[in-house]
């Protein structure tokens, strides 16, 4: 059965049909699951939903797992989740990451600290370059020494998302909006414009997916 996307936008456990007490590897099976129920490639859905509700539905499964996944924002989630005082904006993707960088604020920059040795070359390269796309992103973040699981720590992105985003694999990706939100994140952390990065970034691939 269906979620009421209206009166569960943020219950996320409800959204993923899960338990508050599911264990992780359960709330990446209920993911998938779901995914695969709701997702354009399931012919059955738009028996029961139009277009554009299948659409915002596959978009709250997206965030609700990208909250539950990341064990971090889980446990802040839990915590105002299972609040007496908590408010349905306490409880927003948005709101749950703010909270994040709050309580990590040594977080914010350490990649741009990290040890590698300058080519002055491929600087420039980097200053000019107009078209970023996700194999452009990976010599970036190499060229800078920072490993996915390093880049994974400080941003709380997944790393599976992290290796799609440089793939372009948009199959692996969740929605257009928060694949937009990772890309400025990474660029952000590895010292680059990130709008200009993001923009460059989600016009390739959007090309890509036709």
């Amino acid at each position: 059965m269906a979620p009421e996307t209206s009166s569960l936008k943020y219950n996320y456990y409800e959204i993923l049909e899960l338990n508050t007490n599911s264990a992780q590897h359960e709330i990446t099976l209920a993911y998938e699951r779901a995914r695969t129920t709701y997702s354009g490639e399931n012919p059955a859905i738009y028996t029961i939903f139009s277009e554009r509700e299948a659409r915002e539905l596959l978009e709250l499964i997206e965030e609700a797992y990208s909250i539950l996944g990341n064990k971090t924002l889980r446990n802040i989630y839990d915590q105002r989740l299972l609040g007496q005082k908590s408010q349905s904006q306490d409880l927003t993707y948005e709101s749950i990451l703010q909270a994040s960088r709050q309580l990590f604020p040594e977080a914010k920059g350490e990649l741009k600290k990290a040890e590698y040795t300058r080519d002055g070359d491929f600087e420039k390269t980097i200053h000019a370059r107009e078209e970023w796309g996700g194999d452009f992103l990976k010599k970036v973040r190499e060229y800078k020494n920072i490993s996915v699981e390093k880049m994974s720590s400080i941003t709380k992105i997944n790393t599976y998302y992290i290796v799609a985003i440089e793939e372009m694999n948009h199959s692996s990706l969740p929605a257009p909006v928060f694949v937009r939100g990772y890309v400025v994140q990474m660029a952000r952390e590895l010292g680059l414009n990130d709008k200009g990065v993001a923009d460059s970034y989600m016009k390739l691939f959007k090309e890509k997916q036709k």
